[in-house]
């Protein structure tokens, strides 16, 4: 914490609070848009459609965190932290609430709501980790806050199938709606401290590029950007390709494919603040770099994948990939707030986070697009090889650029 922050007496300014109530605001987007496509099949079901639709809510959800992401730093200077933490909740409990209407043009709004939350939450946060928590430890901080979303993620995987088997698909929207109700309340006791430094006279919506014409102008920024680009398009392609690839190539069941597709997301959660650790006692840039060579290394292997590999290689090729190409994330974050001005942290980490989310975007349509023009999924999972080492170029660059 700062020197001119207030001291020991004010619980809101607690490094520890801080982490924890961070990390739980990561998550309410988090829960919001993993809902809808856990339950695809039961509301495709009511809708009578084909469960495939999730695949164009996704693209959309996250083309509007891009696009919110973008201009997000210029609100949360203006509101502050608290307050934009709470305009994101009110958009994922507005949206999930749409949700539960049985209609093609309530998901489309519900979408588009929990996309534009998205966007919203990572500025506001880094200010708050960069003002209240100590600078020795800011990797492990920002990896314990992407931490988040993987939690998110598991509580509604564990709660939203069940309740829609049991209640019907439209209660499955109660752990979002519990989740952004408490981090409304939380964040109304935070406000008072947290938001006492927002600027009333700053542009609601930043200049107008947004974060990500910030993040363009400054070249360290720049190539750091375009490695965040290619290490979230690999961690989406991984994600949403990989049981296709183990079922149909590698000779996989359905369910152990699935335990695959597990494993990646545990070992990226849990490694997340081990690399935090580690890049907080040698600097950001070595980890973030070694995290992209060895994803380089995975995805090549992944091209030689055999239906003969013994099960434990592959279990621990895939344990590896997840701790490297889903575990950067925090590190990332971090190193944004090292290069960026402090009077700039919002705007920022919105350029840096809108650059991410667009690998998200159209990392899948790519692969796909690749796939039907190969027919090769080996050879599609080689090619993301090449993108993390691009990524590499971009992270090692910016630690050049940064360092001059």
């Amino acid at each position: 914490m700062n020197a001119n922050e207030p001291a020991g007496g004010d619980l809101r300014a607690d490094p520890i609070l801080v982490v924890v109530l961070v990390t739980v605001v990561q998550s309410v987007t988090a829960c919001a848009n993993v809902t809808l496509p856990v339950v695809a099949p039961k509301i495709a079901q009511t809708l009578g459609i084909d469960a495939s639709w999730v695949g164009l809510q996704v693209s959309l959800l996250f083309g509007m965190a891009v696009a919110s992401a973008t201009f997000a730093g210029g609100l949360s200077r203006r509101l502050g932290p608290a307050r934009t933490a709470q305009f994101a909740s009110l958009l994922c409990i507005v949206g999930m609430a749409l949700a539960t209407l049985p209609n093609l043009p309530a998901m489309l709004a519900a979408t588009l709501l929990c996309g534009s939350a998205l966007g919203l939450i990572n500025p506001g946060a880094a200010q708050v980790i960069v003002r209240f928590t100590p600078q020795q430890h800011r990797n492990l901080v920002f990896s314990i806050k992407q931490s988040g979303v993987p939690l998110g993620g598991v509580l509604v995987g564990l709660t939203a199938p069940a309740i829609a088997v049991a209640w019907g698909w439209q209660w499955s929207v109660l752990p979002a709606i519990g989740v952004a109700l408490a981090v409304l309340v939380a964040m109304q006791w935070t406000h008072p401290l947290w938001d006492s430094q927002r600027e009333r006279g700053a542009a609601l919506f930043g200049t107008r590029s947004g974060g990500l014409g910030v993040v363009w102008r400054e070249p360290a920024l720049r190539w750091l950007a375009s490695g965040g680009f290619c290490f979230a398009l690999i961690q989406r392609c991984v994600m949403t390709f990989l049981v296709s690839y183990l079922y149909l190539v590698a000779g996989y069941s359905l369910v152990a494919a699935g335990a695959m597709v597990a494993l990646y997301q545990a070992a990226g959660g849990l490694s997340r603040p081990v690399w935090g650790i580690i890049a907080d006692r040698t600097s950001g840039p070595p980890v973030l770099a070694a995290l992209a060579a060895v994803t380089v290394v995975g995805c090549s292997a992944l091209f030689w994948l055999e239906a003969s590999w013994p099960p434990a290689l592959v279990y621990g090729l895939v344990a590896l990939l997840g701790m490297t190409s889903f575990g950067w994330n925090g590190v990332y974050h971090a190193e944004t707030t090292r290069i960026a001005p402090r009077s700039q942290i919002a705007t920022v980490t919105a350029g840096t986070s809108s650059a991410a989310y667009a690998g998200v975007l159209v990392g899948p349509a790519l692969f796909a697009l690749g796939y039907q023009a190969t027919g090769s999924y080996p050879l599609m999972f080689g090619s993301l090889a090449a993108v993390a080492a691009l990524g590499l170029a971009g992270v090692l660059v910016s630690a050049r650029v940064a360092r001059a």
